[in-house]
């Protein structure tokens, strides 16, 4: 997801965290007073409850869009089109003890669904009681979910308060109710309803309720233009409520699926499209987007989920693989075997009609089902469709992943459970979490009321991607097969998500677009990037090459956060994702750094939390030497945690960012030869080479050649260097100095001392740079708090080695130099051969004043 300002709220002194322990009885998930509960019913809400300001919650109606759409201004009395009444942008209500709660529950409406939601998260009491808090206070807050925008083509109008008349208004926001939890303070009255003093909260369940779309029954029945309306509402009804919750049935309602699928493959073909559904009539940039996402497959095999066995197209140079109109499957092998993968001794066998039947996995089974159901008769899932015990074929086949995932043509994704035995909820078996209605608000003055329904996956933080708690999601090879995907029928343990470049629909919500107006939900869309999407993120410059780059940051931190059974599989895992931005930008990159930018990406930095060097060998054979290689210590791929990559042109901006001082060069085998990075292209494909003039530095101060490493670097003979596999050393002219370290210090953010929760989340560790007067001149990045080496070199005087990387200007701040601190090899390591240990800022002037003379380094 992108990054997020928050702004951290202040705590007080820490309360005291023995406080009674509450016997929880569990009660039925439904009552009589809520599981049909119509919004026209007297609601029955406790004192707490009924304070809440439930006129926030309000979505728009078809009289209202209508007149918007008329060219009337926006009502200034009704949500979503009023301003907040509060001075707080999410306003925030006390709802008392948990435990208060849980008494309330058998005569209040709101309590009992506020029951309900907890019950069917039950990690939020555990979370909880680990830290020692047995009856949390709860809040209930107000809070911003999607933004409401005009038709293409109209414009909405508002009342200008401050200069009087009319002004065009861009959109209108929605909110949700959720539900925040903490300590209650000493000398806090967990008694007073009201609006909350303190906002504030260890643990957080936003998006817990939806305003609830009450005409819209359970099932989803009907067919044609009715079922259209039982779906989303009635457009000529001027009281339809639009983009509210409803209720989905027990099992998946495939023609809700298939009229999303239906809508995406009509109305989408510009940004949703591959080059085979574009014709000469299209627009030129549009067919160019397109045709980057190609490329022909010398071997390609499929699951058919009609024969019920593997079928393999081979040569399919002149087949346009859309052609075979096939799905995909992104799923969670788990730690439970596979029942049955694909091998080189069984590959016949399986080839073989009805092969497949009772043998496969639970997930991949239903899989199957839902694609037959979804009209197509072939299905790709990497444990049957790539030999498992053939490194050749894995490495053809890996090579390929970014064609399988772009030209599927949705993919879906197994977003519940943590194995390939869960299955998919609601294909076979119904899924047993509850939907409860709760009236608010009573009908007054021919107004209609308005009822409440519990969400289905409420998340830790606002704007946070459903699936993002998921064990799916924390699995570094799903990263990719999301981000590729043209479309996503995302498979929750309880509903349905829908995702393409333009849509993202839920089944628990009324999302499908209406053309009275459209609906962007912050959790779906703002947090679940699609590489291939032509579609504009807000978060960057409107220019496409910037486009794809921010897209790219994005997926690498993401991934570098993930989880790898084999840390080995590093390169493999995202290589699909490099390869289709390579394709879309035209640049080589060298172990997940593109090289046209290779000196800015050389600056990635770590999250807060540090991290942790990967020590084990690819695995699978790499380079022209066909052998297991080591990760590289220069690249964010040989290290575990999340990193931010510096990609972006705005990193550049002059006096603003970052201005690098080194020109990089790589070594390569079969001939021996050191070229520049940003020349791979050439050297990789001459006749694919980037036409963009590149700086000439064969002559200049920064050229690095062959007789330079002999003469500088003398342990590294050309045996050496013929022994050294392509692309691992990275060799420049830089300046280099040395420092001494300090131990440890703890950055603690002041006004978390009492929340263990986030102050878990928002400490670093790092460590001061000092000079020879003792003197702090500088600091590191985060560090590893595990992680005790701190790198200090041969020489013994307890000082360690660092390497200018980049000028660092930063508004309000004394330039300062971005240095890499660096260790050199030891053991059997070569010992004119640096290894990156971390990134660090120093002063400018204490850099000049240490440092002797420019030196030659040999990264690896």
């Amino acid at each position: 997801m992108p990054p997020i300002s928050i702004s951290l709220p202040k705590h007080p002194a820490r309360p005291s965290l023995k406080t009674s322990s509450v016997t929880v009885t569990p009660i039925p998930l439904t009552s009589p007073s809520t599981s049909t509960a119509s919004s026209n019913e007297e609601p029955k809400l406790c004192s707490f409850c009924s304070l809440i300001d439930f006129s926030l919650l309000r979505y728009p109606t078809t009289a209202d869009l209508r007149s918007l759409n008329d060219g009337n201004p926006a009502p200034q009395d009704l949500s979503p089109f009023k301003r907040n009444p509060y001075a707080k942008v999410e306003p925030t209500w006390s709802l008392g003890l948990l435990s208060r709660i849980h008494k309330s529950s058998t005569s209040c409406g709101l309590c009992h669904a506020i029951r309900t939601v907890i019950d069917q998260q039950p990690h939020v009491r555990a979370h909880l009681a680990d830290m020692g808090v047995q009856d949390p206070l709860v809040l209930g807050t107000v809070a911003l979910c999607g933004r409401l925008s005009a038709p293409e083509g109209t414009s909405w109008l508002e009342h200008d308060d401050k200069y009087g008349g009319l002004k065009e208004r861009d959109c209108f926001f929605l909110r949700r109710l959720g539900l925040l939890f903490r300590p209650a303070d000493k000398d806090e009255d967990v008694n007073e309803p009201g609006m909350a003093k303190k906002i504030e909260s260890w643990f957080s369940m936003m998006d817990s309720f939806q305003t609830m779309n009450t005409a819209i029954p359970s099932g989803f029945g009907g067919r044609g233009e009715d079922r259209k309306v039982v779906l989303m509402g009635d457009e000529e009804d001027p009281e339809t409520v639009w983009f509210a919750g409803r209720k989905r049935p027990e099992m998946i309602d495939i023609g809700l699926i298939k009229q999303w699928l239906e809508e995406c493959l009509k109305k989408h073909r510009d940004v949703c499209g591959i080059s085979e559904e574009v014709d000469e009539n299209d627009d030129p940039d549009l067919v160019e987007h397109m045709r980057r996402l190609s490329k022909p497959i010398p071997l390609f095999r499929l699951i058919d989920v009609k024969k019920k066995c593997i079928v393999t197209k081979n040569n399919l140079y002149d087949v346009d693989m859309s052609a075979l109109r096939f799905a995909s499957l992104s799923y969670v092998w788990g730690v439970a075997p596979q029942k049955l993968v694909l091998q080189m001794k069984n590959e016949n066998e399986l080839r073989r009609p009805n092969a497949l039947v009772g043998k496969v996995s639970q997930t991949i089974l239903d899989a199957m089902h839902l694609t037959e159901q979804l009209g197509l008769n072939y299905l790709w899932v990497d444990a049957m469709c790539i030999i498992q015990d053939s490194d050749d074929d894995k490495v053809m086949q890996l090579g390929n992943m970014a064609n399988v995932y772009a030209h599927s043509l949705f993919t879906i994704i197994a977003a519940a459970g943590d194995d390939s035995n869960f299955g998919l909820p609601g294909i076979r078996t119904p899924r047993d979490a509850v939907q409860e209605v709760v009236p608010v608000m009573a009908p007054s003055d021919n107004k209609p009321g308005m009822s409440l329904i519990t969400a289905l996956s409420p998340t830790h933080q606002s704007h946070e991607h459903p699936t993002r708690k998921t064990v799916w999601a924390s699995r570094g090879w799903t990263l990719q097969e999301r981000a590729l995907s043209r479309r996503a029928i995302v498979i929750m343990k309880n509903h349905v998500l829908w995702s393409c470049s333009r849509s993202h629909y839920s089944e628990e919500s009324c999302c499908e677009t209406a053309t009275l107006g459209t609906l962007a939900w912050f959790a779906l869309q703002e947090s679940d990037p699609i590489l291939n999407s032509s579609e504009r993120t807000w978060y960057t410059e409107d220019i496409p090459e910037e486009q794809v780059w921010y897209k790219f940051q994005r997926l690498v931190q993401d991934y570098s956060g993930r989880d790898l059974k084999y840390q080995g599989d590093s390169h493999d895992a995202f290589s699909a994702v490099v390869e289709q931005v390579r394709r879309m930008t035209g640049e080589n990159f060298l172990w997940g750094m593109p090289s046209g930018r290779f000196e800015l990406c050389l600056c990635w930095e770590p999250s807060r939390r540090g991290l942790k060097r990967k020590t084990e060998l690819s695995t699978l054979e790499m380079t022209s030497f066909k052998r297991h290689v080591p990760l590289p210590s220069w690249s964010w791929l040989g290290w575990s945690g999340a990193v931010c990559l510096k990609v972006q042109d705005r990193e550049l901006e002059e006096g603003l960012g970052l201005i690098p001082k080194v020109v990089c060069f790589v070594l390569r085998n079969h001939p021996l030869r050191v070229l520049p990075v940003r020349r791979i292209s050439v050297d990789n494909d001459p006749e694919r080479a980037s036409s963009w003039a590149i700086p000439n530095v064969t002559d200049s101060k920064y050229s690095v050649t062959l007789d330079h490493i002999y003469d500088n670097l003398p342990t590294l003979t050309p045996e050496v260097l013929l022994d050294t596999p392509d692309d691992q050393l990275v060799i420049f002219w830089t300046e280099s100095a040395r420092f001494k370290l300090s131990e440890l210090k703890v950055q603690r953010p002041s006004e978390l001392q009492d929340n263990p929760v986030h102050m878990k989340e928002y400490t670093k560790y790092y460590r001061d740079i000092i000079d020879d007067d003792g003197e702090v001149v500088g600091k590191t990045h985060p560090c590893d708090p595990e992680d005790r080496d701190i790198g200090v070199d041969e020489k013994g005087d307890g000082k360690c080695e660092f390497i200018r990387l980049a000028n660092n200007y930063l508004p309000c701040c004394e330039p300062e130099k971005l240095v890499m601190q660096v260790r050199r090899g030891t053991g059997k390591e070569n010992k004119d051969v640096r290894y990156r240990v971390n990134l660090a800022e120093i002063k400018k002037e204490a850099w000049k004043s240490v440092y002797e003379k420019r030196v030659l380094v040999a990264l690896r």
